[in-house]
């Protein structure tokens, strides 16, 4: 039986008085005993000296020891170690003995392996002197390390929000302000502490004309649950505009209840007045092909203007010239020398081959004039057309011409015409000395473009001299080995520029050559040249 000293019955029940009977003495003295039991935290009576008088069942599942083991011995052996021979610092039973009143406190129990909350409720006799001492210890272990994760969760979100270099806020469902991070400082002027004091501040720095804006977004970001994003200006405590990108959301709890918006936002003041400079570029870009656009209109009706009095006014002299040489040669023949004849034959074939210089300046000149029309374009088709051409006008020629098939690109079908004209013909044109004369017209992969080709077993040139290929009224070959002018390449260089492309050769004496270009290829809108 349990002795639980003054105003507690033996072995538990009501107060023992000698008034009651023997039977309801020991039924009141047994339902104590079980609801001492019962209790589910540890719980001893301790006497004014820290001795154990009694202990419950969970005190007995706690520290290891039956109640038999461990009344006698003092508390503090029990709960914080055989080794301990003195309360421990903070002890609430000694804070009792002072107070005489209920004393509780957190403390670590190595016997029980956690942090409890400790309670000491004094206990009186009829003389009013401490009798007995109720020391209850309840495990608040897991409720501390929820509190401890808690802390540390709060520490690391707000050391993640204090370091943000945006001016961030949360406002509570009501609107109130419920935090703000400290660089609202930095792009504001204002500091945290006047935010706080003052709720109407997150608007009272937005510019007066964006106010309106602010109030109708206001009222759409609490009547919505997505995020929505706008910009603004804020004046700031030293009277700067500055941009601000703004982005809210809703907060919810994790029961979806709503907790209110929070708020970023970020000064792009700089970002909008490298937009302004960018704009002030484009205009003055605007401004300045607008000007260029004028200066070669102004050019190409110069250009015209030119190829207007080559047609007219320089034709008419070379006209009068061949004119008095053929009446000569006819009329004056007979009295001409040798070297006579030969000069006027001489002036006869220059007077031609200026006409042909001329009628060849006059067309390059219209093909980089002349507007373009784009279209899908078969090559394949269009080389079988050119390459039956020139068979016919040669047919003595025993030529072997392969074409690949179905070769289609976007461009100027008249265009594309010439180019391919002035390649073919060249390459018939240089194999004429070739024993077994070939050529080929097809792509290859170049760089990652299609490169389309004419390839020849002709004459070739030395690569040294390949810089001047292209241009006009260059030649590699002497007008006595291979008639022509020289500016035919320098048509195709035009042309495939003007859409757009590339062209270069690839060549060897005596071996042949390879003239090389590229096109946008058919069906591919994006790789298309618009001139």
């Amino acid at each position: 039986m349990r002795s639980f000293g003054a105003g507690l019955p033996d072995r538990g029940g009501c107060v023992a008085d000698g008034k009651s009977s023997d039977d309801h003495l020991s039924r009141s003295r047994v339902a104590c005993e079980e609801v001492f039991d019962a209790i589910g935290h540890p719980t001893v009576i301790l006497d004014p000296r820290h001795g154990i008088i009694a202990a419950n069942r969970a005190t007995e599942r706690a520290s290891g020891f039956t109640e038999a083991q461990m009344i006698g011995r003092k508390c503090y052996e029990i709960f914080h170690g055989k080794d301990v021979t003195a309360p421990p610092t903070g002890c609430p039973m000694e804070k009792m003995l002072t107070s005489n009143q209920f004393e509780t406190v957190e403390m670590e129990m190595e016997a029980f392996g956690g942090i409890y909350l400790v309670s000491c409720t004094p206990v009186f006799d009829a003389a009013g002197s401490l009798d007995r001492i109720i020391h209850i210890a309840t495990d608040i272990t897991e409720r501390k390390r929820v509190e401890q994760a808690l802390r540390e969760s709060e520490e690391r979100y707000r050391i993640v929000a204090d370091y943000s270099a945006d001016w961030d806020f949360w406002l509570a469902p009501d609107g109130g302000l419920l935090y703000v991070s400290p660089a609202c400082r930095e792009v504001t002027g204002y500091s945290r502490d006047e935010f706080y004091a003052d709720p109407e501040l997150n608007t009272k720095v937005v510019h007066p004309d964006d106010r309106p804006l602010i109030e109708r977004h206001k009222v759409e970001a609490f009547q919505s649950d997505q995020p929505l994003a706008l910009e603004f200006r804020i004046v700031t405590r030293d009277g700067e505009v500055r941009w601000i990108a703004h982005v809210c959301q809703p907060v919810f709890d994790s029961v979806g209840e709503f907790r209110g918006r929070r708020a970023s936002n970020r000064d792009i003041t700089a970002l909008k007045r490298a937009e302004a400079e960018n704009r002030m570029l484009h205009a003055e870009l605007e401004r300045r092909v607008a000007e260029r656009t004028a200066q070669l209109e102004a050019t190409n009706h110069e250009l015209e203007a030119f190829s207007y009095s080559v047609s007219h006014d320089l034709r008419a002299p070379l006209r009068h010239i061949e004119g008095f040489a053929s009446i000569l040669l006819e009329d004056c023949i007979g009295g001409l020398s040798e070297e006579g004849k030969d000069s006027l034959f001489r002036i006869s074939r220059a007077s031609r081959r200026m006409a042909e210089l001329i009628d060849d300046l006059l067309n390059l000149s219209r093909y980089s004039r002349t507007e373009m029309a784009f279209d899908l374009v078969d090559l394949s088709d269009m080389a079988h057309e050119i390459a039956g051409e020139l068979a016919k006008s040669e047919p003595g020629r025993a030529v072997t011409v392969t074409i690949r098939e179905g070769l289609s690109v976007c461009g100027d079908a008249n265009l594309l015409r010439v180019v391919m004209e002035n390649l073919l013909g060249n390459a018939w044109k240089y194999t004429a000395r070739a024993p077994e004369a070939l050529i080929e017209f097809g792509v290859e992969e170049r760089d990652g473009k299609r490169a389309y080709f004419v390839r020849d077993n002709g004459a070739g040139f030395d690569m040294t001299y390949a810089g001047k290929l292209f241009n006009a009224f260059q030649r590699l070959h002497g007008s006595d080995e291979f008639e022509g002018n020289g500016i035919g390449l320098a048509t195709v260089r035009r042309i495939i520029l003007r859409h757009g492309g590339e062209v270069w050769a690839d060549a060897c004496p005596d071996r042949g050559a390879t003239f090389f270009f590229t096109l946008p290829d058919a069906g591919s809108p994006g790789n298309q040249y618009h001139p």
